[in-house]
């Protein structure tokens, strides 16, 4: 009996961190959509991405209330000029932070319900290769700069 107690708690021990380690683990910070005019059709979300796990973490999209379809783009440039180019998938390395910013990696918001009106929030939830799905609170303002509000979320 005190044989079978002492092998018992190592395995249970074991079992935990082989779980543990083996899940991503994802935080998201700063997430903020891009108020413009309401006659433009299409707006820009961003999120700072930070991947604490130990292995890599492939983001496939996202969803935003009152928006139709969400798309990964980025902006490049070639031969001079600036252009986004859309992406499939986004890969963040174990302790890395992807931030999705102006002039960079971001959402793309198409077929908009409205166009979000600064100082309001709208749900976002990020959507991962691996099926799992991250949501926060994004604050909606007019740049980048304006009133920073941290929701930090947890995968």
């Amino acid at each position: 009996m005190f044989l079978s107690r002492t092998l018992l708690i190592p395995v249970l021990g074991l079992c935990s961190a082989v779980a543990l380690a083996s899940e991503p683990a994802v935080t998201l910070a700063d997430a903020w959509i891009r108020a413009l005019p309401p006659t433009q059709p299409v707006t820009a979300a961003y999120v700072a991405i930070t991947n604490s796990g130990a292995i890599p973490i492939t983001l496939t999209g996202a969803d935003i209330d009152g928006v139709g379809r969400v798309e990964i783009h980025t902006t490049r440039e070639v031969d001079g000029l600036v252009r986004m180019e859309q992406l499939t998938t986004l890969t963040i390395e174990p302790g890395e932070t992807q931030a999705l910013a102006p002039g960079g990696a971001h959402f793309m918001l198409f077929d908009l319900a409205a166009m979000p009106r600064a100082g309001d929030y709208q749900q976002m939830c990020l959507n991962f290769q691996d099926g799992g799905k991250v949501c926060t609170e994004s604050a909606v303002r007019k740049s980048a700069a304006e009133g920073r509000h941290d929701h930090h979320q947890h995968h």
